[in-house]
């Protein structure tokens, strides 16, 4: 919280912020100086702190899963089923992306894995065949 220079205080929350209150002249210079100083100070414990539990290269790797994740599931949709065995991946791969739980019954968890308990079942029949 930074005091304005009509005394009324307002939350920053980065050095841009703060940045452009200087501009305006809304902020005394010496306690706009004082809060870049505590910000730039918490900056640099929050920096170090993240490398030393690398929360940010944990958020960017699963940012990057999800994204390859998705790239897959794109390219699964775009490519042709051979097989009962391929249509039963596709609908896999819906089951486990789309759907908030295993045991979710609203429309349509629960018929696409009805359906892909028929094809299983057709599978086996027919191999046994």
């Amino acid at each position: 919280m930074i005091e304005l220079s009509d005394g009324s205080t307002v939350t920053l929350n980065s050095l841009d912020s703060l940045r452009d209150m200087l501009c305006e002249g809304s902020v005394d210079p010496a306690i706009g100086a004082k809060a870049e100083a505590e910000l730039l100070a918490h900056q640099r414990r929050w920096d170090a702190s993240d490398r030393a539990i690398g929360y940010s290269a944990a958020l960017r790797t699963e940012s990057e899963a999800a994204d390859r994740a998705e790239a897959l599931l794109e390219a699964l949709s775009e490519t042709p089923a051979s097989s009962l065995a391929g249509v039963a991946a596709k609908l896999d791969a819906i089951l486990r992306e789309g759907q908030p739980s295993k045991d979710d019954d609203e429309l349509p968890w629960l018929q696409i894995r009805s359906a892909l308990e028929d094809i299983g079942r057709i599978s086996e029949r027919t191999t046994k065949s």
